[in-house]
């Protein structure tokens, strides 16, 4: 029997990230506790019938001492990003789950497109273009909020690079892909789709980027023109899935 494929689903590349936490947290304490029993041990030698030096009590008591420290300090700093993944997944996958509803023969969903070192939450192929997409999550409660204007995005008055850097990155990987895969080059729709943030475009400039909130992507899709036939959305869709399918164990 021949293996099965499929391509990745939302968030999954965060879930990895989180497993790979899970791993490394689980070996920072599984080393300090090897090293703490092994510490009493030395100490319960001294103490004892069997020959230990007051020095080598102390040097394990000291190095188990920085290994609790060590520890303490390297897991604090993995469950902040395990946390920050966990709200991450959430976003990619509220937001895949309104993209699949969306899914038709002339529009195409693939998730977590990974490319070096990054990933691209979203790619759609559809008659009216190709879209990326990048997902943000944040907490509502909060109040974030991003202001495009002239150009520039802020994130709560800041100028914010890294976000735009991002889209263009993700645009420009998938474009450089499709152009090598079905001889072609496609312009590509940069989207950034943020849930759980306040969002302003005062002059209302989508030229370059879609930044928008889970709500109005919809519209905003539904909207643009159509630019690509259903042969090509079909041609360049079977191309993409055989790039991205990986095997089901």
């Amino acid at each position: 029997m021949g293996k099965k494929f499929r391509t990745r689903v939302q968030g999954e590349s965060l879930q990895r990230k989180i497993d790979a936490d899970y791993e490394q947290y689980f070996c920072i304490w599984g080393f300090f506790l090897a090293f703490f029993v092994l510490t009493v041990y030395i100490w319960l030698f001294y103490f004892g019938v069997w020959n230990i030096t007051l020095g080598l009590a102390i040097t394990f008591s000291v190095f188990t001492f920085g290994v609790l420290v060590y520890g303490i300090r390297k897991s604090l700093k993995l469950i902040r990003h395990m946390r920050n993944c966990y709200k991450g997944m959430e976003g990619e996958r509220l937001v895949g789950e309104m993209l699949n509803k969306l899914s038709c023969d002339s529009i195409r969903v693939f998730h977590d497109v990974c490319g070096d070192c990054f990933n691209v939450d979203h790619l759609i192929i559809s008659t009216r273009g190709i879209f990326t997409i990048e997902t943000k999550h944040y907490d509502r409660k909060k109040g974030y909020k991003f202001l495009y204007q002239d150009g520039k995005l802020l994130f709560n008055g800041r100028v914010c690079k890294t976000l735009l850097n991002q889209m263009d990155g993700e645009a420009n990987f998938i474009s450089e892909k499709l152009e090598s895969l079905c001889g072609r080059n496609y312009p590509v729709q940069k989207v950034a789709i943020i849930v759980g943030a306040y969002i302003e475009n005062p002059a209302r400039d989508f030229s370059r980027y879609w930044i928008l909130n889970e709500s109005g992507f919809p519209k905003f899709f539904s909207n643009a023109k159509e630019s690509l036939s259903i042969d090509e959305v079909r041609s360049i869709a079977n191309q993409v899935t055989e790039w991205l399918k990986v095997s089901v164990d």
